[in-house]
């Protein structure tokens, strides 16, 4: 069966003083594209740093225009099962079948006005993909998505999942750019989420900037990200490799 399929590796690291550049955990993801425009993200994310310690195991599909249509989250939090579950997206509703250790057995359904725009995750794949929602013929600033939809809202994703909804994220275009990674040199978009601009905020109110640079042709890959204040996070693409029909 025809399809294109990217394949990479992103590792983590810190950027804070006393930990600078030292290894926190990594990523590896198999993102494929079919001939009627769906896309397969499946993404193995670990944090090994500090607690508590997370792994991931998510598989997300998205339509032709990028909406969510089924999705597949495992967790295991400082070496013990957290939950997992299995999610499916309409035009007007999203739902999870699911078991986790804090809330048993789950079963939830919401009633949506529109598609979502993204089902968050947590894999950097994903929030890289994610930036898709900006409309790029407007140029640099910001736009507003109403809502989106997410497993969990602890910034590692290490509780859940479950679903939930989340409203009024601006995501901003800073512009075009090129960019060298470990993986090669890349004609790159960058983004910001949210509207916090102070890269040296260290309160825990608002989530601090978050950078995002992705690949220029339309598929989004993540080449490198930077959460700045208090959580001084770094990602970076390592490996890239992108074939038709590739295993």
């Amino acid at each position: 069966m025809e399809h294109e399929t990217i394949r990479g590796r992103i590792r983590y690291t810190s950027k804070k003083k006393e930990k600078l550049d030292q290894e926190r955990g990594g990523e590896t993801f198999i993102y494929t594209k079919h001939l009627d425009g769906n896309r397969t993200l499946r993404a193995h994310c670990s944090i090994d740093e500090g607690s508590p310690l997370t792994l991931r195991d998510s598989v997300t599909t998205m339509d032709k225009n990028w909406n969510p249509i089924y999705g597949l989250v495992q967790i295991t939090v400082d070496e013990a099962f957290v939950g997992a579950s299995w999610y499916r997206f309409g035009d007007d509703f999203a739902e999870c079948e699911g078991y986790t250790v804090k809330e048993g057995r789950i079963s939830q359904r919401f009633e949506l006005e529109h598609a979502a725009p993204f089902f968050g995750t947590h894999p950097i794949q994903a929030d890289a993909m994610h930036t898709h929602v900006y409309d790029l013929s407007k140029g640099p600033g910001e736009q507003r998505v109403p809502f989106h939809l997410m497993c969990s809202l602890h910034h590692r994703g290490a509780d859940g999942p479950i679903l939930l909804r989340k409203e009024g994220l601006v995501m901003c275009f800073l512009g075009e750019e090129k960019v060298t990674v470990e993986a090669g040199t890349f004609d790159a978009l960058h983004f910001r989420y949210g509207t916090n601009e102070n890269d040296d905020y260290m309160g825990t109110d608002i989530h601090p900037p978050y950078h995002t640079w992705v690949t220029a042709d339309g598929d989004y890959v993540l080449l490198k990200a930077y959460c700045t204040g208090y959580m001084q996070t770094f990602y970076e693409l390592t490996e890239y490799e992108k074939r038709i029909n590739f295993f």
